[in-house]
């Protein structure tokens, strides 16, 4: 896999007392007309892949399930979560959506080759990682905080990972999270305006 077509990131608090804690190391990568992302700590058990225009989909790996131990039964289908492939407009479409809650955020190394997406220290936002595509010759739009890209498609279609905030209503959790779990986002079924997960904290007495 070549380095333009790869991006590396993570969600990170980079100031104050919690510094360092972070989602863990995700990856963005193309292969002729697929867009493909995964955590690096789900060490090649699920994946998300944006195949062309005809398989959108969360989904356990095939070289996961041919291993002694799956996590999933192999007489099950193993993309359980299917989605349409969004609308371009103006010559581009938001993707996919990896969305990290402070909760979601724990202790971990911090590799240097990614990118660290900055998070803040507050329980009131939402940070993103977001996945365009565009049209042979079409950038982003002007203003957008570009993490890395273009990544190249086969078709003259470009890849690229963005990130931005959002407000939401949030209170302090008491804790730092033992683990962090993904929930998958659909447009069909929550009010969102592209495919995604949510990390998430989760706790475990």
């Amino acid at each position: 896999m070549s380095k333009r077509s790869k991006v590396r990131f993570a969600f990170t608090i980079q100031h104050g007392e919690n510094r360092g804690l972070t989602s863990g190391s995700l990856r963005v990568w193309t292969s002729k007309e697929d867009t493909y992302m995964t955590s690096v700590a789900l060490n090649g058990t699920w994946k998300v892949s944006l195949h062309g225009e005809v398989a959108w989909r969360i989904a356990v790996t095939a070289e996961h399930l041919r291993s002694e131990n799956p996590v999933w039964p192999v007489t099950e289908d193993r993309a359980p979560w299917k989605f349409a492939p969004t609308e371009f407009v103006d010559g581009r479409r938001l993707a996919f959506v990896v969305a990290a809650s402070r909760g979601a955020l724990i202790p971990g190394p911090l590799d240097a080759n990614d990118t660290h997406i900055a998070v803040e220290d507050r329980w009131d936002q939402i940070t993103m990682a977001q996945i365009w595509m565009t049209e042979p010759d079409v950038d982003l739009p002007d203003g957008i905080r570009l993490i890395g890209g273009p990544l190249p498609l086969a078709s003259g279609r470009s890849v690229w990972v963005t990130a931005d905030v959002q407000e939401v209503p949030g209170e302090r959790e008491s804790m730092v999270a033992s683990g962090i779990m993904a929930q998958p986002l659909m447009p069909d079924t929550h009010d969102v305006s592209a495919p995604g997960i949510l990390l998430r904290g989760v706790h475990v007495a």
